[in-house]
């Protein structure tokens, strides 16, 4: 065990005076987290991360219906759901989207006693091709609103004809005011729970770090590869020290090396981007975890490689490949079919929806199974890469 001990010192005191792997480890991870953040979280969020729409209202009608609309528009407005402007006219809000103001809705002139008498009314919506997002929100606001009042009217038409009467413009008003006010059969209550889930900043910290240390890992597994091109393995072999002690110095670097990464990237994203990881003991749970699932991966990939520069072109596809399964640049735990089960092969998607069940505020025991799942990764790829590299140590 000490010279197991000893030989991962050495190997770390390398690594860490090698520029290449602080880049690997922490630079451009944490700079990519960051870069995506201001760049897609800039484009889709407020400052909380959740998405901000801006909307541009023109009330040509200032009756009581348009009143109502404007209302929900200020209730969203204060949940921080979108941001309303006023427009002067019809002709401004178009001028304005044109120039890149996101969306606009008009409500035309006697818009109130149109709804209120059954007679066609129409909510005009402008939007901007190149904000599809806000666009789409926009849009839905005013077709829920115009499915609300196509409700009312429904009703107030119902009575007539139960009746077998015409309608009667002086009952219109008050039918419409029973309509709206009438309770309803059926309602939803959204019950908010604990935590929020990922939002941008902590996705793509979480994201990077769990990408890379699949890289920075490899410069401690791949050592044995280096060691055997370089000619030192020899000499390590003529020293009295076990075979077993090889190898395993070589995991120690490794494993160091990557817990220090993630610990970094957990640390300086909190300080920097403001990223919210969750519960500490569960953030070490599946740190621990996603650096023997790379360690394991890495192993295995590099048992099958020649030289040093093989073993990391293969080890650098298989991560590539894993992470952009296993959702750490775009989420795929809610995608379906065959492409959510296939992702499940990635360890990534198990580290991935752990760190979300801990941003959400679950507890540390409902990370478990996501913990083990990545462990077994790479306990299973790490044993055949192991057996492998053990021949590869007595052949040398």
């Amino acid at each position: 065990m000490g010279a197991a001990f000893t030989i991962g010192m050495k190997d770390l005191r390398q690594r860490l005076r090698d520029r290449s792997a602080w880049i690997i480890a922490v630079i451009v991870p944490l700079g990519l987290a960051f870069i995506l953040n201001a760049t897609i979280g800039g484009a889709a969020g407020s400052e909380g991360g959740g998405f901000l729409t801006e909307i541009l209202v023109v009330d040509d009608d200032g009756g009581e219906v348009s009143a109502a609309f404007l209302d929900i528009l200020d209730d969203l407005e204060a949940d921080e759901i979108v941001s309303v402007e006023t427009a002067t006219s019809a002709a401004d809000a178009q001028s304005r989207v044109q120039d890149g103001f996101p969306s606009a809705i008009v409500i035309p002139e006697s818009f109130t006693a149109a709804a209120q008498q059954g007679s066609p009314a129409t909510i005009t919506v402008y939007t901007n091709p190149d904000e599809q997002i806000a666009s789409q929100v926009a849009l839905a606001l005013a077709q829920g609103f115009a499915a609300e009042i196509n409700t009312v009217q429904l009703s107030v038409a119902s009575v007539f004809v139960g009746e077998g009467t015409d309608a009667d413009p002086a009952r219109i008003p008050g039918l419409v005011a029973a309509a709206q006010g009438g309770t309803p059969l059926a309602t939803v209550a959204g019950i908010e729970t604990e935590g929020d889930g990922f939002d941008l900043a902590t996705y793509f910290a979480i994201g990077m770090a769990v990408f890379f240390v699949f890289f920075t890992v490899q410069f401690g597994v791949l050592g044995l590869i280096e060691e055997r091109d370089q000619g030192t393995m020899a000499r390590l072999l003529a020293a009295p020290i076990p075979r077993a002690a090889i190898v395993g110095g070589k995991l120690i670097a490794a494993f160091v090396l990557g817990l220090v990464s993630m610990l970094v990237l957990w640390i300086a994203s909190s300080l920097v981007m403001g990223a919210e990881w969750g519960n500490p003991v569960g953030v070490i749970v599946l740190i621990v975890a996603g650096v023997i699932a790379a360690m394991g991966v890495t192993a295995l990939v590099a048992a099958f490689a020649r030289t040093a520069e093989q073993a990391g072109g293969y080890a650098a596809i298989v991560a590539v490949v894993l992470g952009l399964l296993g959702g750490t640049f775009f989420p795929v735990s809610q995608a379906s079919g065959f492409f959510s089960l296939v992702s499940k092969i990635a360890p990534h998607r198990w580290l991935m929806d752990g760190f979300n069940l801990l941003t959400a505020g679950d507890p540390v025991s409902a990370v478990i199974p996501s913990a083990l799942a990545a462990v077994a990764f790479g306990v299973v790829t790490g044993v055949i890469g192991l057996l492998m590299a053990r021949k590869m140590v007595l052949t040398s």
